[in-house]
């Protein structure tokens, strides 16, 4: 129902700003985008007069299951604009956001998240040419190919067409459109959807094949360098095993041994998991089956392969992104970019960062991941920028100010002792499974 709400307030725009447009004695649609397209702004940093960033959902200011006016402004691109004195247009998206935003509603425990009632009517302003052109959950591949559709039928085509789509006409894709936006400078971190797909299906065969990853990268780079000359400030990609949309094998069995009265040791063997292994949305949802099985007597099913990784697979994703990783570093050397290695940071955020004397962590609820286990606080966000800030200062020898973490910090919902849990929690399976669907690209449902 919401999303056949959505997708007729999509229409319903459509259809109006082009009458609009045809009234006001525009050729078409088409000439009516070029004459409002706002422009990449000014910036007092040289080398940014026109910015464009592309990617996925890290990109686009996504935070708590949802892209959302009042939380994409507090996304990694958005404060490294702000930093640097440039404009970064945004594709507002009105509340409850697209999807409707999770809420923390208790501590517990456990934790109770719940969604946001309501659905967006879209664009705050349909007619703003966005620079940020990232679409959450889309792939390497999407980035390159995936354009607005005039008609979206799917949830993929609905998100895609409310960053890509507007103003009315625009049907290329996010390399195409950053291309026809003449920038001076593109910030590019595309690929993690490629490597998340191992932690939604359990199977790091599901993974975009290294070569296919490599070619894809090649493309996109090779692609942009030739046809607009920009700067290309590129970021590779973190572990994505070590998110807390995965929750630790240990947690789960504890709170099913709580749950049954068995010890961790039964427990565990019932569930098939031992210490090491990390449970998915769809081997949390397989553990709490196997709670009510226990409860009423019988035989509790073990989590399936899909519904976990397993030591060997978390060695084995880990070695995929760093094969990715190799790939994006010999492709940004050639083409003169700027390297922005993520994955070394985010290693070292494993063993914690104090901010305000608080000490934050990358577990479920630690101050640095927001509620869908998959995107960063407002905090963990300024930390991300603050890498790029880093990195142009070093390599491009700008002199741009660092986002001041303390006081993001201080002012972000979900960061310091006031949302600190009681004990080890893991995230809730209503979250899990809302960053599922946005790791499947939308495809089964996510607005």
């Amino acid at each position: 129902m919401k999303r056949e709400n959505l997708k007729r307030r999509i229409r319903a725009v459509s259809v109006a700003l082009c009458a609009a447009a045809t009234l006001a004695g525009l050729a078409g649609c088409g000439l009516y985008n070029s004459l409002t397209g706002t422009g990449g702004g000014t910036s007092s940093t040289p080398g940014f007069a026109t910015t464009v960033v592309i990617g996925d959902s890290l990109s686009a200011g996504f935070q708590n299951g949802s892209l959302l006016d009042s939380q994409q402004p507090n996304g990694w691109a958005s404060l490294v604009a702000k930093q640097a004195n440039f404009s970064l247009a945004l594709p507002l998206i009105a509340p409850p956001g697209a999807p409707a935003v999770l809420k923390l509603v208790s501590l517990g425990p456990p934790p109770v998240i719940q969604q946001a009632s309501g659905v967006t009517i879209g664009r705050d302003d349909p007619l703003t040419q966005p620079y940020d052109l990232a679409v959450p959950g889309h792939l390497l591949n999407d980035v390159i190919n995936t354009a607005p559709v005039l008609v979206p039928t799917s949830d993929e085509e609905l998100i895609t067409d409310l960053v890509l789509g507007f103003p009315l006409g625009d049907t290329k894709s996010q390399m195409n459109k950053a291309i026809a936006l003449k920038p001076t400078a593109i910030f590019v971190w595309a690929g993690n959807a490629d490597a998340l797909q191992a932690d939604e299906s359990g199977m790091p065969s599901s993974m975009t094949p290294v070569a296919a990853f490599a070619q894809e990268f090649t493309e996109l780079l090779s692609t942009l360098h030739s046809q607009t000359k920009a700067t290309l400030i590129v970021a590779n990609i973190p572990d994505v095993t070590a998110i807390p949309y995965l929750t630790p094998a240990a947690t789960v069995i504890a709170t099913v041994a709580t749950e049954t009265g068995l010890s961790p040791a039964q427990a565990a063997v019932d569930l098939g998991l031992v210490d090491g292994d990390l449970v998915n949305a769809t081997g949390q949802g397989e553990a709490q089956i196997a709670i009510n099985q226990i409860k009423q007597g019988q035989t509790p099913t073990p989590l399936s392969d899909s519904g976990f990784l397993s030591a060997a697979e978390i060695a084995q994703v880990q070695s995929t992104i760093d094969q990715y990783n190799s790939a994006i570093s010999q492709e940004v050397a050639a083409v003169g970019g700027v390297l922005v290695d993520i994955h070394a940071y985010f290693q070292t955020l494993q063993s914690g960062i104090t901010i305000n004397n608080y000490n934050a962590t990358t577990a479920f609820l630690g101050g640095l991941f927001s509620l869908d286990g998959e995107h960063p606080t407002n905090t963990g966000y300024a930390l991300i920028a603050n890498q790029f800030i880093n990195a142009l200062n070093a390599s491009a020898k700008t002199n741009i100010a660092e986002v001041n973490v303390s006081a993001v910090a201080a002012a972000d919902p979900l960061f310091g002792p006031s949302i600190k849990p009681a004990g080890a929690v893991g995230i809730p399976l209503v979250a899990a499974r809302r960053t599922d669907a946005l790791i499947k690209g939308c495809k089964e449902g996510c607005l």
